[in-house]
């Protein structure tokens, strides 16, 4: 009878095990192209959007609109709360003051949306369903500049 409760619970185990490796190797790919698309955007905020963003704030500073560029790296804190990684330039032009705290803020962003690994441009003007959000590898030095060209437009019409 041993052999037998032996020879059954080891077959158990053992699809027990098998289904756990799945689900670990499952997991481990997630983080492994969460961590991938994360260093990709990387990549893309330091070569592409932020040479675009400071040959902007140039143009515009020699013209006396006040720029800044931010940034922010992707995190997870301990209570799983998500910081998506995000490059933005504010501009406020020249002979206006700088927004209070109830004034929207005149920035163009650029995130991560890492939960279904896609890009947002955000100008601060509502969005309808999924516009605003690209493929990593649909932003590029021109959607960059054409976004940067747009955000500008809107802000010198007034």
């Amino acid at each position: 009878m041993a052999d037998y409760l032996r020879d059954e619970l080891g077959k158990l185990l053992n699809q027990y095990d098998e289904r756990r490796r799945a689900v670990l190797a499952r997991e481990q790919k997630v983080k492994d192209e969460d961590a991938l698309f994360v260093a990709q955007f990387s990549e893309l905020r330091r070569n592409v959007i932020r040479p675009s963003f400071e040959l902007a704030a140039a143009l515009l500073a020699e013209r006396g609109h006040k720029v800044s560029i931010a940034e922010q790296e992707f995190s997870v804190d301990p209570g799983a709360k998500v910081t998506e990684a995000m490059i933005s330039i504010h501009i406020v032009p020249s002979g206006t003051q700088a927004p209070s705290r109830d004034e929207p803020v005149r920035a163009l962003s650029i995130s991560t949306r890492h939960y279904n690994k896609t890009v947002w441009i955000n100008s601060g003007k509502p969005l309808e369903g999924a516009k605003g959000t690209y493929a990593l590898e649909k932003v590029d030095r021109q959607r960059v500049e054409e976004e940067l060209v747009r955000f500008v437009a809107g802000i010198v019409a007034g």
